[in-house]
């Protein structure tokens, strides 16, 4: 398979079912000064500190034409006629005595919705913010540097980004006071340059940064890359809501799993499919992003995004033309700060990954006797195994299933579970999941419910 550029721009895995939390898609966001015009929109999601949804948040930006809305149920919002320009997305709430805030940057292109802008929310008695100027090493201003940190501890998946000005100056607000964090200043044609430090609640810390000349190594290729691939129920394309919950559900199933805004990716049952793909991360300054390449059977690859951001190591595929039934295959490669201007500015691809997603998961419902409940379901596929999960509530976020055969799954197209460890009366819900037999392709089927007798 050859490949195609065409933009600028495998588990192994223990099955188990954690406390829901969203596992938020990295910021993307390009270098550069924001001195686009026109108007575009902005789309995302606001979570805490936990990666869960915050509901009711108001999310607005200062400016001559400002925008104020307000986030729904799932934690989502939208702001439309917002101006083409590097914008600074605030969200605040205020619950009972107890004050919450968050920010991050994001460019927004016109006539364009940047649907991947993630806030993350903390008590304001947590915040601390990084201030600072990015200059070269003769003391020269850079415009359009980009700023990215992230806790060194992962408790916080979310990049946080901001753009320098005119003047090189940057302010990086919304970070988690006391917890230590990687911050890395890059721009296309500079070495970039990176600290470690810790915030401190309530304080601006000073961090400015050098950039360095710039040499054109040929980075190393992204190592251990995987790809696992995921098929809901065409009810989430639907509801916005039921949606998130998925994404609770697919990050209850692996902790990698990272949700991106939703788009009508559909099955031939209407289904939508998504393509999450996986990488060690690269340590290196002059690592400027990644290229993601994408092929279909025996097609050429093509460059499907330019993710710019060093501190990187994953990626959801959200493409609409995405299908069940069709094997993908994918590679990535690591871009040095020439790219895409020198031979040695996209290094060694990684290793192909490849997935057939998986189609249609469909519940036949449930039957009651004997002492017994039974769940059927229409066998899928290329599936090999069969896993149900049984919640005494609605599985949303936070809600963990208290029953389930995630060690010995089902192979055929029925599991049975006892009535005794249910309370008569009682509504339980229950998701059936099927996987191929390395993991790697996985398909939900509906949420189902019944009550006990």
């Amino acid at each position: 398979m050859k490949r195609q550029m065409i933009s600028f721009v495998q588990m192994n895995m223990k099955r188990s079912w954690l406390p829901f939390a969203l596992f938020t898609l990295t910021l993307i966001a390009c270098g550069g000064a924001g001195t686009g015009t026109g108007t575009g929109a902005v789309a995302g999601l606001v979570l805490d500190a936990n990666g869960d949804p915050v509901r009711g948040a108001k999310v607005f930006f200062d400016g001559e034409t400002p925008r104020e809305t307000t986030t729904n149920s799932s934690g989502s919002f939208a702001l439309t006629q917002v101006p083409a320009s590097d914008l600074r997305i605030k969200a605040s709430l205020t619950d009972g005595s107890v004050a919450y805030y968050g920010e991050n940057v994001i460019r927004v292109f016109n006539n364009e919705q940047v649907s991947n802008c993630n806030i993350t929310m903390l008590r304001t008695n947590q915040i601390a913010t990084l201030v600072g100027r990015v200059t070269t090493s003769r003391g020269v201003a850079v415009q359009g540097a980009r700023i990215s940190a992230k806790p060194t501890d992962n408790s916080i998946f979310l990049t946080s980004q901001t753009i320098t000005d005119s003047n090189g100056n940057y302010t990086l607000g919304g970070l988690f006071g006391g917890k230590p964090y990687q911050i890395m200043a890059s721009s296309p044609g500079f070495a970039s340059s990176e600290q470690l430090r810790t915030p401190t609640v309530g304080a601006n810390l000073t961090q400015n940064f050098i950039l360095g000349g710039n040499s054109d190594p040929r980075l190393p290729k992204p190592l251990n890359f995987s790809v696992t691939a995921w098929t809901s129920p065409s009810e989430i394309s639907r509801d916005r809501e039921l949606s998130r919950t998925y994404d609770a559900v697919k990050k209850a199933i692996d902790k990698r799993y990272k949700p991106l805004q939703s788009k009508t990716r559909l099955t031939a049952g209407g289904n939508p499919v998504e393509i999450q793909l996986f990488w060690d991360r690269i340590d290196s300054l002059q690592l400027l992003g990644f290229n993601v390449y994408r092929a279909r059977s025996n097609d050429n690859y093509q460059n499907i995004e330019f993710l710019a951001d060093p501190l990187g190591d994953a990626f959801l595929d959200s493409d609409p033309a995405l299908r069940d039934g069709v094997n993908y295959f994918y590679v990535v490669n690591a871009a040095n700060t020439n790219f895409p201007d020198t031979s040695n500015s996209e290094g060694p691809d990684s290793d192909v990954a490849q997935v057939t997603p998986l189609g249609d998961m469909n519940d036949l419902g449930v039957s009651i006797s004997a002492g017994n409940v039974t769940f059927r379901w229409q066998t899928v596929s290329g599936a090999s195994n069969y896993t149900t999960y049984v919640f005494d509530r609605y599985p949303s976020i936070g809600v963990q299933s208290f029953a389930n055969n995630f060690n010995n799954p089902s192979t055929g197209n029925t599991f049975t579970y006892n009535l005794a460890t249910l309370t008569s009366g009682v509504r339980y819900y229950y998701l059936i999941m099927g996987a191929n037999a390395n993991d790697s392709a996985r398909t939900l089927s509906r949420i189902g419910s019944f009550i006990a007798p």
